[in-house]
C-alpha cells in the first residue's frame, strides 16, 4: 500500500472515531506506516494494543515487528530536543513514547517548554485578574453615578432617598475596597511577567 493510500485510510479511521478498524482495514494495513504515524505523533508503542484488539475481532493479528520499526522511525522525528520544547510550550502532555536513547534529548527540553507554558498561564491569569478588577471599579463608579442622579430626581419618597443614600455609601465602600486591592493584583502581574521574561531569556536557545 502506498503512503498516500494509507494516509487516506488513517483519515478514515480518525473520522470513524470509536468505530475502530474494520476487517478490510485490518487486512490491508501497512503496520510499519501505522507505527511511523503513531511515533511521529508522540503516541506510545503500546498503542498497538488497541489495533490488536480491534483486528482480533476480524481474525487479524497486527505485524508487531513492522509496527515497532515504523514507530522507531516516527519517534526519531518526534523525540528531538526542538520538538520536545515546542510540545511542552504548547502545554501538550507527553505520553512517554520516546525510547531512553531518544528521551535523553527530548525530555529535558519538554520540561523546559512545559515550565514556560505554566509561567505563561500564570501570567495570563494574573493579567486577567487585573483586568477584572478594573472592570469592577468602572462598574461601581457607574453605579454610584446612576444612584446619585436618581437621588436628586423629583418624585422620590423620603424612604426611597434614604435607601439610595445607603446604597451609595455601600457602593463607595465596595469601590474603596476594590481600589485598595488593585495594587496587589498589579504587583502579582508584574512578578508573573518578570518570571516569564527571565525564563524565556534563559531558554532562548530553544526558541
Amino acid at each position: 500500500m502506498t503512503y498516500s493510500k494509507w494516509f487516506a485510510l488513517l483519515t478514515t479511521l480518525l473520522l470513524t472515531g470509536c468505530a475502530g478498524m474494520d476487517k478490510s482495514q485490518c487486512l490491508t494495513a501497512d503496520w510499519r506506516t501505522i507505527g511511523f504515524e503513531d511515533g511521529a505523533n508522540g503516541k506510545p508503542e503500546t498503542a498497538i494494543a488497541t489495533y490488536r484488539q480491534e483486528c482480533a475481532d476480524h481474525g487479524v493479528t497486527p505485524e508487531l515487528n513492522a509496527y515497532r520499526q515504523g514507530h522507531r522511525a516516527g519517534s526519531e522525528r518526534f523525540c528531538t530536543r526542538a520538538n520536545g520544547f515546542n510540545v511542552g510550550k504548547r502545554g501538550a502532555s507527553y505520553q512517554n513514547s520516546c525510547m531512553p536513547d531518544l528521551e535523553a534529548d527530548f525530555l529535558p527540553a519538554y520540561r523546559d517548554g512545559k515550565a514556560l507554558y505554566d509561567l505563561q498561564r500564570g501570567l495570563n491569569t494574573a493579567r486577567s485578574a487585573v483586568d477584572k478588577q478594573h472592570r469592577l471599579i468602572s462598574a461601581l463608579e457607574q453605579d454610584i453615578v446612576v444612584n446619585t442622579e436618581l437621588l436628586v430626581a423629583d418624585g422620590l419618597t423620603r424612604e426611597e432617598r434614604v435607601q439610595l443614600l445607603y446604597d451609595i455609601e455601600m457602593l463607595k465602600t465596595e469601590l474603596d475596597n476594590a481600589i485598595n486591592q488593585l495594587p496587589a493584583l498589579e504587583h502579582d502581574a508584574y512578578l508573573a511577567e518578570q518570571a516569564y521574561i527571565k525564563a524565556e531569556q534563559r531558554l532562548r536557545d530553544h526558541l
